[in-house]
């Protein structure tokens, strides 16, 4: 299960909905403001996708190189990595309203220290985007 945070404040859980799919649930009682998409307000019922994510949770994962590295690090690891565990590992780090953490952790503002100067040399060096994936992906 993975918790669902808009502006730092918990809005819902998202879990797995049979063997590909998955389903978001509000909190009871959440307000309004806590929407995730203009398309899913806030409602007492679930919503679902029978296959992969929602649309609003799809868009936050990432794509290319990022991505397929990610695959092959924890599909080696875990025998099994989809959508969703994607979106677990990467859903703490997003920028912007919609963040995700795991169901026992609470959400942070923990981010690495980064030189100004050492992405400048990287940059200078022309491997800038392999530096950054090798730091920020492992």
């Amino acid at each position: 299960m993975i918790k669902i945070w808009t502006d730092a404040a918990e809005a819902g859980r998202l879990d797995r909905h049979g063997e590909r799919g998955s389903t978001f649930v509000y909190l009871p009682g959440v307000a309004p403001v806590r929407e995730v998409s203009l398309s899913m307000p806030v409602r007492l019922e679930s919503w679902t996708a029978p296959f992969g994510l929602l649309p609003i949770f799809d868009m936050n994962l990432p794509e290319g190189a990022l991505r397929e590295r990610l695959r092959l690090a924890f599909a080696k690891a875990t025998g099994k990595f989809d959508e969703f565990d994607l979106l677990a590992v990467v859903g703490r780090s997003q920028i912007g309203r919609i963040r995700f953490t795991g169901d026992v952790e609470h959400l942070t503002e923990d981010v690495p220290f980064q030189s100004v100067d050492e992405i400048l040399q990287r940059r200078r060096d022309g491997d800038l985007f392999h530096y950054l994936l090798e730091k920020f992906a492992a």
